[in-house]
């Protein structure tokens, strides 16, 4: 039962990946001092799992097979999370969407499935910030050849940080550009677009790899076009028609609708987003939680006792582990199908909340969650969460990544809370905070009363105003904090309201309790008095740590997922292996 809370839905796939890490491409590929030679493991990970899969298609048409994939991926190697998620759940589902259907698609489509070609997405823009909003790579048709023809006008208008500079790797480019015909501004669109094959770059497409090593150790570049031609086939029209004589329909209206519906083909990118960084969360609570019950400290307060036992420790990881919960069932409730819809105060930032609302917000309160739990466990175990093969370093780069990659968190919380804003609080008024923290009703309370405290902070002395207005930025500006603090609270509440409304064995429902009653402190408490949240702290830590073993378990990990020094049963034996000993 506990299993399901954390992920939504018994896991059917974990025999099947865990036995791909027999493999010799899942081996330590940071140990690999050539960068060319590890980005070719990474991609040799990613032909692996599409192996599995059978297809690109075939993973995708399944939800939960998809997400089961990408939560191993992000738990084992978290650069192949990234190229898995922007192959299938970005580009490889946009195309299937959007695209028309013909042969030349066709053949594309198969290359994908069978790995043949990685597919990348190539949208934001060196030099714009809301790159969505100002795109400048231009698709001129030409209808004598009956073509689209890509250029890149601008150095400011040069693609940023697609994976494409690795020489032997094929890759195939989802990029966003402006279509024109003639002197006739048609929309935003994206394309399909071969950026190079085993042997060499495609004409009209440039490409320069960024020096030096990235975080996720991928093959970063920048790249330009200079006249690449793309078939009418690979244009993802959708329902938008383009005569020949240049006659041009687009059944949705406008450009922004359009860039929307573009957009959204692509929501799985959100909920991966969430997935992986919650999965990166379970294995890094793991990992310090298993470590912190066998260090044994020297401290004249508990000689030989369990650093897990000091209340600072447990602050940090009990903590901790209670965001990765609680992050974990936010993030499956998307997996299973959530009703995407939009905001409808219109877009000043970003359009991912316009495409769906909860999908953005989830993304968001998930990112940042598990990049707090993961700051955590990386405290808690001093120098080991600092050494690469323990893997925390590589989850913080996955989470802090994704914390702008796939929308950035920041102005998905300004764009919701701007529209919560605007609008009367729906949550009933909470006249003062609750006295104790003994049950579900008083951390509801302490949500609410939080969340409508900054609603107010806010909305206070608000003047209508619409983008474009000259008093649109003096009236949004001094409140972007106050708009994101309001944001958070709305989605935090959300997910512990959602984690608290599941049915749970009877046993499980103090833990549950205790773990919602951290993560509340965490988020909603500091109003409190201190005495009172120092005595429901002491509560929720004392209950977590007698359930501990049943709670690790719902994560359903093992040494050989999570294969690292600090995970193992003897962490210090698999530091040492067969190094000699003086002894």
């Amino acid at each position: 039962m506990l299993r399901k809370l954390v992920r939504g839905h018994e896991a059917r796939h974990e025999r099947e990946l865990v036995a791909l890490l027999e493999q010799p491409a899942f081996a330590a590929i940071d140990d690999e001092p050539h960068r060319g030679k590890q980005q070719h493991g990474i991609y040799r990970q990613l032909e692996l799992l599409n192996g599995w899969a059978r297809s690109g298609s075939a993973l995708i048409a399944d939800n939960q097979r998809l997400f089961d994939a990408l939560a191993f991926a992000a738990t084992v190697s978290p650069p192949l999370f990234s190229v898995a998620q922007e192959h299938y759940g970005v580009c490889l589902a946009s195309i299937r969407t959007l695209g028309r259907p013909s042969a030349a698609l066709d053949r594309v489509i198969t290359d994908l499935d069978k790995l043949s070609s990685v597919a990348v997405i190539l949208n934001t823009e060196i030099g714009v910030s809301c790159s969505h909003f100002a795109i400048g790579t231009r698709a001129d048709y030409d209808p004598a050849s009956d073509e689209f023809v890509l250029t890149t006008p601008t150095a400011s208008a040069c693609k940023f940080l697609g994976n494409v500079a690795l020489d032997g790797v094929a890759k195939t480019g989802l990029v966003f550009a402006q279509v024109w015909c003639g002197d006739r501004h048609l929309g935003l669109f994206p394309f399909v677009v071969p950026i190079r094959d085993r042997e060499r770059v495609c004409e009209g497409v440039n490409i320069k790899e960024l020096s030096g090593a990235s975080s996720l150790g991928l093959d970063y570049s920048v790249v330009s076009f200079s006249g690449a031609r793309v078939p009418r086939t690979h244009w993802l029209q959708d329902s938008a028609t383009l005569g020949t004589d240049g006659e041009f329909h687009d059944p949705l209206g406008d450009a922004g609708k359009r860039m929307l519906r573009s957009l959204s083909a692509g929501t799985n990118a959100w909920i991966a987003s969430a997935v992986g960084s919650a999965a990166a969360a379970r294995a890094s609570a793991w990992t310090a939680i298993r470590y912190a019950s066998k260090r044994k400290t020297s401290a004249l307060l508990d000689r030989d006792g369990s650093i897990l036992a000091f209340r600072n420790v447990q602050g940090m990881l009990l903590t901790a582990l209670a965001e990765a919960f609680v992050i974990s069932h936010f993030a499956s409730r998307l997996t299973g199908g959530v009703k995407h819809e939009g905001t409808t105060s219109g877009i000043s930032t970003v359009p991912w909340a316009a495409v769906s609302k909860i999908g953005a917000l989830t993304k968001a309160i998930t990112v940042a969650g598990a990049a707090d739990a993961i700051h955590n466990c990386r405290r808690a175990t001093g120098g080991h969460g600092f050494v690469g093969e323990n893997r925390l370093c590589s989850y913080k780069d996955l989470v802090d990544a994704y914390g702008s990659a796939g929308g950035d968190s920041q102005l998905i919380l300004i764009e919701i809370g701007r529209e919560l804003a605007s609008k009367p609080s729906e949550l009933p008024e909470v006249p003062a905070l609750p006295e104790s923290l003994d049950g579900v009703d008083a951390l509801h309370a302490l949500m609410r009363f939080e969340e409508r405290s900054q609603h107010q902070r806010a909305s206070a002395g608000l003047a209508a105003a619409k983008p474009g207005d000259d008093a649109y930025l003096s009236i949004w500006n001094p409140r972007l904090p106050a708009l994101i603090d309001l944001a958070r609270a709305h989605g935090c509440r959300l997910a512990v309201e959602s984690f608290l409304a599941q049915e749970v064995a009877s046993e499980d429902r103090q833990p549950i309790l205790a773990l919602a009653t951290l993560y509340v402190l965490e988020h909603f408490g500091q109003r409190l008095a201190h005495e009172l949240r120092d005595a429901a702290l002491a509560g929720a830590f004392d209950v977590v740590m007698a359930n501990l073993d049943r709670l690790l378990d719902a994560f359903d990990l093992s040494t050989a997922l999570v294969n690292t020094p600090l995970a193992q049963d003897d962490y210090i034996a698999a530091y040492i292996a067969d190094l000699p000993l003086g002894g």
